[in-house]
């Protein structure tokens, strides 16, 4: 027995090392140990990961200084844990995104009032970036991925919120990550929605908001964000047919305060992010968000290049981003071990599988616009397994195989 349990800490400790492992040449080494584990034990033990100590100080705001897993830039992030952390209980975690010319420091005490005892908090800080470049993606993303290597935080109730321009980076990271978050609540700000030429609109990807509950706060009143914006997104949410709840104050303008936050607290609370959807849809313009789930586009049409410049908070140019269109959609569906998927300007999609959503002893068929292009058993791999969990960072959503099939 005392054998046993020392070869599962070995087994667990090598796991978690390889996973968090960056180069390449280590990591594979670790991995070749790993190999002579079962997959399904290795998986295992990812999943339920041992947190038994951390250096944050409950119950205080925490600065801290990083380095953004997107090239390395620095940056900073505030965090609280509650007061009674528990590492043997898993926490949920609220994730807030100040405003222009704010930092996380400060903002991060909107929510200790309310969330400080039941929810870890954290609240990076953008001071150059927008939220929606690349750039302040990865704050957020980085700042996640560290507070669930330290924290036992429960992955599958993650939530993201903001106010003003951080309601407007809430939105951005459910439109190109929607697989990250149980719910999102931003305030005061609207999805990527644009002005066509004969002056109607369109939410880029309203798509995307069918997999993500979505709690949005506007005032009719707002001086900065025009509220005919916010109504002709709101439609197009509703007809994603996603989880929305849509609070339009009348007297209200440009104000974290028009919803009492015990009210999204609570709506919080009922939320649970699903880690392999049944179904799933997704949507995208850009081949840097080619991934949500278990579906990966590899390979897209290649239609003329649109380069859209990104501004930072000061108006100059933060990054150049390409776009192609029509964008690429997505939509698939999984019963037992049959996925049919049914997409457009795809070539070629790799489909990820995990016991967790289907028999991997068993054949799996894929079937791909109306043509079956892959019916057989997938081999578990702990290369897939490692390397996809060290990608990713998702103790809740890991994957032992995968199919690459081509669309056309």
């Amino acid at each position: 027995m005392i054998a046993l349990l020392l070869a599962l800490v070995a087994q667990g400790d090598l796991a978690e090392r390889a996973v968090r492992e960056d180069d390449q040449d280590k990591r594979a080494a670790l991995v070749a140990q790993l190999r002579k584990f079962d997959v399904v034990a290795v998986e295992k033990t990812l999943r339920s990961p041992v947190r038994v100590a951390t250096k944050t100080e409950p119950g205080k705001v925490i600065e801290r200084t990083s380095r953004s897993d997107l090239e390395g830039e620095e940056f900073r992030y505030a965090i609280q844990i509650p007061a009674d952390y528990d590492p043997a209980q898993r926490w949920p975690l609220l994730i807030t995104l100040h405003g222009a010319n704010g930092n996380g420091s400060d903002w991060i005490r909107t929510w200790a009032r309310t969330a400080g005892a039941k929810f870890v908090l954290l609240a990076p800080t953008t001071p150059k970036h927008t939220w929606a470049a690349r750039q302040g993606h990865y704050y957020v993303l980085t700042a996640l991925r560290e507070a669930m290597d330290e924290l036992n935080i429960d992955v599958d109730r993650v939530y993201l919120d903001g106010m003003s321009m951080g309601a407007g980076g809430a939105f951005r990271l459910a439109e190109h990550f929607p697989d990250r978050w149980a719910a999102i609540g931003p305030r005061c700000n609207v999805p990527d929605i644009r002005q066509k030429k004969d002056k109607s609109y369109v939410t880029m990807l309203a798509e995307n908001y069918r997999m993500v509950p979505t709690y949005w706060v506007v005032g009719a009143k707002d001086d900065k964000i025009p509220v005919e914006m916010a109504r002709a997104a709101k439609s197009e949410l509703e007809a994603a047919k996603g989880e929305l709840v849509y609070k339009e104050f009348p007297e209200g303008g440009h104000d974290w305060g028009l919803e009492k936050d015990d009210v999204v607290l609570d709506w919080y609370g009922k939320h649970a992010r699903v880690p392999y959807p049944e179904e799933l849809v997704w949507k995208s313009y850009e081949k840097i968000f080619a991934r949500a789930w278990w579906v990966e586009v590899t390979k897209r049409t290649e239609p003329p290049p649109l380069i859209m410049v990104h501004m930072d908070q000061k108006g100059a140019e933060s990054e150049r981003r390409t776009e192609l269109r029509p964008p690429t959609l997505v939509k698939a569906k999984r019963k037992a071990n049959a996925i049919d998927i049914t997409c457009e300007e795809v070539k070629e999609l790799r489909v990820y599988l995990d016991d967790a959503m289907v028999e991997m002893d068993k054949a799996v068929t894929i079937t791909v616009n109306g043509r079956k292009l892959h019916d057989g058993v997938v081999k578990r791999s702990m290369d897939v397994l490692i390397e996809d969990a060290h990608k990713r960072h998702d103790s809740s959503m890991l994957f032992s195989g995968f199919v690459d099939v081509k669309v056309k």
